[in-house]
């Protein structure tokens, strides 16, 4: 049994640029392990066009609702709980030298989501598909997250740890030390999606978080830096890792019916959807999609896309169960919104 990984950056980005790739040794000084990855972009963008576009869009919508005071419990609790993400924040900061990027903005953005969520922003990005073929499982995601100046974030990592590739992420948030999408290699590959659900107010988050709650970022980077090594582990730390705000984790492994999507919420528990569960497909042929929105409801009127998603999956024919047909789909996806 093979597990196939199919990224999708959104049709646009990936027509007239290529991702480029660095490796990042977990074994190296944490200060150090991100800071390239940061001149990389400063010397192929610039500032403006690139971190200050996407910081300005998300200071706007997002962090303009925190006081300094918020910023100072965040810087607190990261260097408190979290001793080997502060360093690499650090070394972020410093790569950046600019007195508007600090240690406590930083920070921030390691729960930008959690945040958010507190927020209620209204989110309808990204999607998820998982197929399993007689040949193997194929995970599609796209990353169409606003503001487009993100697209010029997104870096392609491979990780390495004592002395070997374990593993590799794509993607835009890598600057806050975590991740949204990951593979481990022969272990699971990983996608977090946004979801509708109880909100925490930002009090309440802020509580969380000072207790040494984890970004859900971090809970990927824990699944690659840890002794995981198999999906039934992988699920298990997922559903039940305490968490700051609603999300999905989507995660394939390597064998028969590994496939997963975990509905998670700070404050309710849901159960798993598995690909033995979904009743979606025939014996040869398996499919489950996660848009933004829970499987056990119906696509809201105005974001069709699991439906759109779950249809075209149902016509495919035989000779397009493969990641051809899976690109096809995700892309089809992309370009429809």
């Amino acid at each position: 049994m093979k597990l196939a990984i199919i990224f999708v950056i959104l049709a646009t980005t990936l027509a007239y640029t290529i991702v480029p790739t660095l490796d990042i040794d977990l074994d190296g000084p944490a200060k150090q392990r991100f800071q390239p990855a940061v001149y990389l972009i400063l010397n192929t963008y610039g500032f403006d066009a690139s971190f200050g576009a996407f910081f300005s869009y998300h200071n706007e919508t997002t962090f303009k609702h925190l006081t300094s005071k918020d910023y100072d419990v965040l810087a607190a609790s990261v260097r408190t709980h979290w001793p080997q993400y502060a360093q690499e924040l650090e070394g972020v900061v410093e790569a950046f030298n600019r007195p508007d990027v600090t240690f406590e903005y930083m920070a921030a953005w390691a729960y930008f989501h959690e945040i958010g969520h507190s927020l209620s922003v209204n989110i309808r990005e990204c999607t998820a598909m998982l197929l399993q073929t007689k040949d193997g499982i194929i995970h599609g995601r796209n990353m169409d997250q606003a503001p487009d100046a993100g697209r010029l974030l997104v870096v392609h990592f491979k990780f390495i740890k004592n002395g070997q590739y374990i593993g590799e992420a794509v993607d835009q948030y890598w600057f806050k030390t975590g991740f949204v999408t990951m593979f481990k290699y022969g272990v699971v590959s990983l996608q977090e999606n946004w979801r509708y659900g109880h909100y925490l107010p930002l009090f309440m988050l802020l509580k969380k978080i000072a207790a040494g709650t984890t970004s859900l970022g971090w809970t990927f980077r824990h699944i690659l830096d840890s002794d995981i090594n198999n999906f039934d582990q992988a699920v298990n730390y997922l559903e039940n890792v305490i968490v700051a705000c609603s999300q999905y984790n989507i995660v394939a492994g390597t064998g028969f019916n590994q496939g997963a999507i975990i509905s998670r919420d700070p404050i309710s528990t849901y159960p798993t959807l598995f690909f033995n569960n979904t009743g979606l497909g025939n014996d040869q042929f398996q499919y489950m999609v996660q848009t933004n929105y829970d499987h056990w409801k119906k696509d809201p009127k105005g974001d069709q896309r699991r439906t759109i998603a779950e249809n075209l999956l149902a016509n495919l024919t035989s000779t397009m169960q493969n990641e051809l047909g899976a690109y096809s789909v995700i892309n089809t996806l992309s370009n429809s919104q």
